[in-house]
Order: structure tokens, then C-alpha cells, then sequence
């Protein structure tokens, strides 16, 4: 997946938000005062080493970030990578502090924290690194919303695309007045009973065959579309719903469109000795 900002975008957000939090800071948390009150004089010293401090997290953070993108990616394990983030970018935002405030400090005030200022310093950072943080997150977790969604649907076309049959794969159904050539998709199933072999299309027309009984044309049906689960039905891929297991390792499996229109689906056994078969068949036709 592409990085979740550009360069651009992350140089933007810095040149809005460091000064806005900075001036905000050095005002409401540090100096207490404001242009409005009598000897106000802007706290420059503070504007900077807030400035300073913020910036340097930021970069160590995004940093970080983008190391992780390539370690730990959002859309892999979610649920991994915030934790990864939390932990590791919030010991790498303490000790940059640990390091930037007090040289910041001694730069532009001329002397070092104590240790009330320290603390003060420190919980602005966290909250800011926590701010910061969560809107990555926010934003990382939307675009891999985003980016599943795609890659599902991109998956379920080539899907539908590699299961599209070849010429070679029309299906020949003799029938009484002449043949009859299928796609794969169209059928459902073959159903024999009383010496006749009924066809029945995905589309729930039901066709009579020239066939006695499925032993006639079996083998000609392609196997990666077709299986045999019992002597009176073999099934296309596209008509199984559902699959149940039965008592004695059998399996139900529900056929639609069913025989009989008072019935949502025609359920067939799949005796214990086919049962593992077909579920092996099942996986590799939907694996195409």
C-alpha cells in the first residue's frame, strides 16, 4: 500500500500546526498570559523551545512511521501495528524530549529547566504526540479500509475472470431433436431417475436429455466444473450453496435451483466414502 502521506502534505501540516501549538502553549500552558492583559510581552523563548520540541518529535515520528510502513504494514495485522506504534513511538517521543527541551531551554532562555517546568514540558509533548499519533492512525486506518475494499474486489474479478471457461470446456447434451452447447455456468446440475437423465440450467429450466443414465457422458463433463455426488446427480460448482456435515461423516450438500418449486434447494448426500473427495474437488474449484 502507498504511504499514507506525501512530503508535501507532511511539510504543510507542520508549517500549520507547530506554530499554532507553540503559540498556543507558550500562552495558555507556560506564560499564562495574553495580548489582551496589561504587560503582556510575547514569550518568545517559550514559543521557540515548544516550536523546537514539536518539531523534532514530529520527525523522529514520522520516522518511524514510514519504518514501520515497511515492517509492520496496517493492512497486514492492524491490531499489532498500533500497539508496535504506541510503544515504540512513545519511548522515542519521551527521550527526544528528554534530550531537545532542556538544551532547547538553555538556548533560548539562557538556563536549564527545573523541575516543574520539565513536567509540564513533558505532559504538552505527550499530548501532542498523542494527538499526532491518533490522527496517523486515524488516517492509516481509513485508507487500508479503503485499500481491502479494492483489493477484494480486484481478487473477485480475477477470480471470475480465471473461472471463465475456454472454448474446450462447452459442455455437449444430446437431446431429442438435436445437441444442446453449455457453458459451465449454465448448468446445474444432472439429474437421473427412471432411465432418463434430466438437465437442469442455473436459470431453473429443466430439459429432458437423450441419455439413460449419467454413466453415458460423465467422463465428457470438465472436472474442474463437475462432480459426482451421488449415482443420481452430478453438480456444477455454480449450484452448490451449502455445505453440511451429516451423521457418519456424511456431507448435505444444497443444489440451487431445486427439482420442485415448493423447495428453496435440492439437498444431496454425499456418502462417507466421496465425502473427503469432494471436499478436496470444492476447494480447488473455488480456489480458481
Amino acid at each position: 500500500m502507498e504511504r499514507v502521506f506525501s512530503k508535501q502534505q507532511d511539510w504543510l501540516a507542520r508549517a500549520v500546526c507547530i506554530p499554532t501549538v507553540a503559540l498556543l502553549a507558550s500562552h495558555v500552558v507556560f506564560t499564562k498570559q495574553f495580548p489582551w492583559q496589561a504587560n503582556y510581552y510575547f514569550p518568545t523563548p517559550y514559543f521557540l523551545t515548544v516550536a523546537t520540541v514539536m518539531l523534532c518529535c514530529w520527525e523522529v515520528n514520522v520516522r518511524l512511521f514510514l519504518w514501520m510502513d515497511t515492517r509492520i504494514p496496517f493492512y497486514l495485522n492492524p491490531t499489532q501495528r498500533i500497539g508496535r506504534q504506541v510503544s515504540v513511538n512513545g519511548v522515542a517521543t519521551i527521550m527526544t524530549f528528554g534530550v531537545v527541551f532542556p538544551v532547547a531551554q538553555l538556548l533560548y532562555t539562557g538556563r536549564w529547566p527545573g523541575l516543574s517546568m520539565t513536567m509540564v514540558g513533558m505532559v504538552v509533548c505527550a499530548t501532542i504526540a498523542t494527538i499526532v499519533n491518533g490522527a496517523y492512525i486515524a488516517l492509516y486506518l481509513t485508507r487500508t479500509i479503503y485499500w481491502e475494499k479494492a483489493q477484494s474486489e480486484v481478487t473477485q474479478n480475477q477470480s471470475l475472470e480465471e473461472r471463465e471457461p475456454r472454448a474446450s470446456d462447452l459442455v455437449r447434451v444430446e437431446i431429442n431433436n438435436g445437441q444442446l452447447f453449455l457453458t459451465p455456468q449454465e448448468i446445474a446440475y444432472f439429474y437421473s431417475t427412471g432411465g432418463m437423465v434430466l438437465l437442469v440450467k442455473t436459470d431453473g429450466k429443466k430439459v429432458t436429455t437423450n441419455y439413460q443414465s449419467l454413466a453415458q457422458f460423465v467422463e465428457q463433463l470438465p472436472n474442474a466444473y463437475f462432480f459426482s455426488l451421488s449415482r443420481q446427480i452430478v453438480a456444477g460448482v455454480w449450484a452448490i450453496k451449502a455445505v453440511k456435515d451429516d451423521v457418519n461423516r456424511k456431507l448435505v450438500v444444497s443444489l440451487v435451483p431445486s427439482l420442485y418449486q415448493n423447495q428453496t434447494a435440492e439437498e444431496v448426500v454425499v456418502s462417507r466414502y466421496r465425502s473427503g473427495e469432494f471436499k478436496k474437488w470444492l476447494a480447488n474449484a473455488s480456489a480458481q
